[in-house]
């Protein structure tokens, strides 16, 4: 196996020429916060009263002396109380009225009082050398030199670019470089200029350095929307001549790009470049980045990505996405994302061929769960009757965007409860009701009914299980729950959450008992949960979930005791308890 060669001293860790001016434009925005520092100032008391008052002492007040990092002006301000940093200052705007303020102080943001720009505020004392104001990434790509007559290496190199704001007042704008990926014909190599740090006074936070060239890692970088210096020009001096980074980074209406992930999946797939510049290309954006925005892509290696959507065994940009000539050129005409990409082919797979009206519809729909309807049949009657429906629904009411608005979701969700509930969907008036939003909540009524009626059964038969269970002693009783209704009443008396316990009691996950006094039976007293299969109790609660008093303690214990022992009846079908109960269970040992 070849060496890696080595690309730490080829690719430079100072901006290249005019990156500075091209990022104070490209980044104006995420760079727009400047600094405000300020420091407690005593200065010469000049008010109303010291100037009338003749034999006035001269006195020093205190004020706070605000300094902006964006015009360099300087002024005084009111001093405050800031029970979070000890004191602030009161902006100018802020002095009308009774005074009734809050004090900026550390750590807000606000707007200089002299220039008006927006600003990051701290106290002199407590930065150390700089604090960042304002924080971007962008990315640079350049070709690394060759021999004479042949082509370089592609690299990109991610910035990390920083407001910082000095002590003094001065700001700057700070490169640093963060990541590079140097590209081969085949290969690529990551470059790390960080690596996280850690201090006991500043806890965790990202330090800087030399490069560093792992073996393995993983693209961290991902989604960026600005390279300087990517240039036709420059890709065609690299060895991707044909790699198109260039036409991949053009902007397209929701597009998301990332150029590492693409020129990775370049170097598998030279084909590629079919796809983006004869095929759907917003359908390439939507795919690399649905896969760089997986949870596996964080453990991505070395950036490699696998679309298999895509055939990569042809050469053709309609049959690379599954499609003949004339739906290329549809698709092309109404310019498709992954969404009715995916839509169509998915149709097409189950036998539907959808027409540009068909796509249009689901455009005019809006809904990205339409795909659901693919797997239903009559994609394209159905996307119509969801339409319909909106339509129908924004001449009722106010409000077009009323809640909920019919969708495929929620007609989906109508059809598997109709076929639940044993509704024949063949016919059109059941599978397109008039009123899809009034039929699906009748439809979740009877869903619901259904479920009690389920849960009613299998509580009866829960409850003919653990008769065997029933046991009366010394005044007390217990009993196995009867139903939902009596779990519901049992929490809202005692105060406790066993209402939440019906359907693990009711499928034989565990086994919920009432505790009750004999003379009193209807009346909640203590609230029992049996582990069956281990004959241990696992929890028993009174009211408000308070402990076992004395005498349930004990009636528990001789419960258990009795169950343990085969829960012995006596002729009367009453169990039986103490020796007689031991001598029973003797004698059953000696027959067997």
């Amino acid at each position: 196996m070849a060496a890696v060669k080595d690309y730490r001293p080829l690719v430079p860790r100072t901006p290249p020429d005019g990156m500075r001016g091209w990022v104070s434009y490209a980044c104006r925005g995420e760079l727009e916060r400047h600094g405000l520092v300020y420091e407690v100032e005593y200065v010469q008391d000049y008010g109303l009263l010291q100037v009338l008052d003749e034999w006035a002492e001269p006195r020093k007040i205190k004020m706070v002396r605000v300094t902006c990092s964006c015009c360099g002006g300087s002024l005084l301000l009111n001093w405050a109380k800031d029970e979070r940093h000890g004191y602030g200052f009161i902006l100018p705007d802020d002095e009308e009225g009774d005074w009734a303020h809050t004090a900026t102080s550390d750590g807000d943001e606000a707007v200089c009082p002299i220039c008006g720009a927006r600003v990051l505020v701290r106290k002199r004392s407590s930065i150390r050398e700089y604090f960042v104001s304002a924080e971007c990434h962008v990315m640079s790509a350049g070709v690394l030199s060759g021999p004479p007559q042949s082509r370089g290496e592609l690299a990109l190199t991610g910035w990390t670019i920083q407001r910082r704001v000095y002590k003094s007042g001065i700001e700057r704008l700070e490169f640093l470089p963060a990541e590079a990926y140097v590209f081969t014909a085949a290969d690529c190599v990551q470059l790390m200029g960080w690596r996280e740090g850690y201090s006991g006074t500043a806890g965790y936070f990202i330090q800087y350095g030399p490069w560093r060239q792992p073996k393995k890692w993983i693209e961290r970088w991902g989604q960026e929307e600005q390279i300087y210096g990517l240039t036709p020009e420059l890709i065609d001096r690299s060895v991707l001549p044909h790699c198109k980074l260039d036409v991949y980074m053009a902007a397209r209406p929701g597009a998301r790009h990332y150029p590492v992930a693409y020129l990775r999946l370049y170097q598998l797939h030279p084909n590629l470049e079919a796809v983006l510049l004869h095929g759907l290309p917003r359908v390439l954006d939507d795919l690399i980045a649905n896969g760089a925005m997986t949870d596996s892509w964080a453990e991505n290696m070395q950036g490699r990505i696998e679309l298999p959507q895509i055939d990569w065994t042809q050469t053709r940009p309609a049959q690379m996405l599954r499609l003949t000539k004339e739906e290329l050129h549809m698709g092309r005409a109404q310019d498709w994302g992954k969404l009715f990409w995916q839509l169509f082919v998915d149709a097409k797979a189950v036998g539907e061929r959808l027409s540009a009206e068909d796509i249009r519809s689901a455009f005019c729909l809006g809904d990205e769960n339409v795909g659901l309807l693919v797997p239903r049949g009559q994609v394209g009657k159905s996307i119509r009757y969801l339409l319909h429906q909106c339509e129908v629904l924004a001449q009722e009411v106010d409000d077009a965007g009323a809640d909920p608005v019919p969708d495929a979701l929620i007609l989906t969700d109508y059809w598997n409860m109709a076929e639940m509930l044993g509704r024949d969907l063949t016919g059109p008036s059941v599978k397109y009701p008039a009123d899809l939003i009034a039929a699906h909540d009748r439809a979740a009524k009877l869903m619901e009914q259904k479920a009690a009626e389920d849960m009613a059964a299998l509580f009866r038969i829960r409850r003919r299980v653990l008769k065997k269970y029933v046991f009366a002693s010394h005044g007390l009783i217990i009993r196995p729950a009867a139903s939902q209704r009596e779990l519901t009443a049992e929490g809202d008396a005692l105060h406790h959450c066993v209402a939440t316990y019906g359907k693990k009691h009711a499928t034989g996950k565990t086994a919920i008992f009432f505790i009750r006094r004999t003379n009193c039976p209807k009346e909640p007293f203590f609230t029992l949960e049996l582990d069956e299969a281990k004959l241990e109790v696992r929890q028993n609660r009174g009211l408000r979930n308070c402990a076992r008093t004395p005498e349930v303690e004990a009636f528990e214990q001789e419960w258990l005791a009795w169950v343990r022992a085969g829960m012995p009846r006596g002729r009367s079908g009453r169990p039986l308890e103490g020796e007689c109960a031991a001598r029973k269970k003797k004698r059953r040992k000696d027959a067997a």
